[in-house]
């Protein structure tokens, strides 16, 4: 009788377990919006392919970029390493480029085919951080969207995405304002956007993001001057997360406190 009595409390303990542990889709999103408030600081990695071409065009332009940023959320601060190489018919071109954000000002150092320019600095928007805060965008563009499917594994979730496409759009291109050629073709997103995935992986537990992987499929197409257009955009960028809440002490370089404010050149 007790051999009975201690395989049932087993068998319960273990259902319970199961049924406590994994968080459902519902949950994951109440839960994932809390977590972000217990984020400070944290650090990514992160790759990117783009693809483009024009009908009636011979080649494509190819855009390869690799990536890494130390971001301070709680004192609004960081540093962004990006090397990016364009590759199309004509030339390849490989950049490098150093940013520093810091509360209202960022901080610019480009290198173009070897030459590094001299430091220059903008005055920018409080919402400057934010739209470089690749966590909290992901994580908020996760929640507002739909969930396809959530899987628990040992050690983590994986959400599948269904993004809101407009969002997704900003998102992967990094852009804000509406695309001039959506404008001028009068197209709109959810007919542009042909395919829009979304994978996170979020840590169990503390439920912090410690993979993403967006891809698009983009296709502009209408009349520009009585003649057809059709541009086509594949994108995938991976980010990979680490080091949450350790010490981030992001300083400038002395180089970059000296640098003149940006001022555009006009013909």
């Amino acid at each position: 009788m007790i051999q009975i009595l201690l395989i049932l409390l087993v068998a319960f303990s273990s259902v319970l377990g199961c049924a406590t542990a994994n968080l459902t889709k519902g949950q994951i999103r109440e839960d994932l919006i809390k977590a972000l408030n217990n984020i400070d600081s944290y650090c990514y990695k992160m790759q990117m392919y783009m693809e483009t071409s024009i009908s009636g065009e011979d080649g494509k332009d190819i855009v390869k970029s690799s990536g890494n940023a130390y971001v301070d959320v709680k004192n609004k601060r960081i540093k962004v390493l990006i090397n990016m190489n364009e590759i199309n018919k004509a030339r390849s071109k490989l950049t490098k480029t150093e940013i520093y954000i810091f509360d209202t000002t960022e901080y610019l150092h480009l290198c173009s085919d070897g030459k590094w320019d001299n430091w220059v600095k903008f005055e920018v928007s409080r919402d400057k951080f934010e739209s470089e805060n690749q966590v909290e965008k992901q994580i908020k563009l996760a929640v507002l969207s739909k969930i396809k499917s959530l899987k628990a594994k040992d050690n983590y979730y994986l959400l599948n995405i269904e993004p809101e496409k407009e969002a997704f759009w900003k998102l992967v291109m990094e852009q804000e304002e509406e695309h001039p050629l959506l404008k001028l073709l009068n197209l709109d997103y959810e007919d542009v956007i042909k395919e829009a995935d979304m994978n996170i992986w979020i840590e169990k537990g503390i439920l912090f993001p410690i993979r993403c992987v967006l891809k698009m499929r983009a296709i502009i197409e209408g009349e520009i001057m009585k003649e057809p257009f059709r541009m086509t955009i594949n994108v995938e960028k991976v980010y990979k997360y680490y080091d949450y809440n350790k010490s981030i002490a992001l300083k400038l370089p002395e180089e970059a406190k000296k640098a003149k404010v940006y001022e555009e050149e006009w013909d």
